[in-house]
């Protein structure tokens, strides 16, 4: 799918990021990458669908006990010519220090917890506001 957007944990920053990434600091990771091919309102809003899972899956297992060694999460979809999605896809990875079957439960809490998926599904009333 086209409009992919992707967020993870970025332990090494002494090498350079490829240039469709860009890496910030984050109160959780220590840094995480964030990489989207084009800036396009698509590929945003997919971010901000990864980011807020990604936040959780570091929330959650910090207060679950489990370290993370690394995480990411990867959100795609496509629109239509009249301006419809035709779905998203989340695709979560964890590495930590617990068995799959609970990085899986957690990856799983982590999606069913995000706010902007929550959003998403109901729909939101946006307006413009102008001066």
């Amino acid at each position: 799918m086209p409009n992919e957007a992707e967020i993870r944990t970025r332990r090494d920053i002494s090498t350079g990021a490829d240039p469709s990434s860009v890496v910030f600091k984050h109160h959780r990771a220590g840094t995480a990458e964030i990489k989207v091919e084009q800036l396009t309102g698509g590929r945003l809003l997919h971010l901000a669908v990864a980011g807020c899972i990604f936040n959780n899956v570091l929330r959650l297992a910090r207060d679950r006990g489990i370290e993370v060694h690394d995480a990411g999460v990867r959100v795609s979809g496509d629109f239509t010519s009249g301006g419809d999605s035709t779905g998203i896809e989340c695709n979560v990875e964890v590495v930590g220090d617990a068995t799959p079957a609970v990085l899986t439960a957690l990856a799983q809490a982590a999606f069913d917890d995000s706010t902007v998926v929550s959003v998403l599904r109901r729909g939101a009333q946006v307006s413009l506001i102008t001066a």
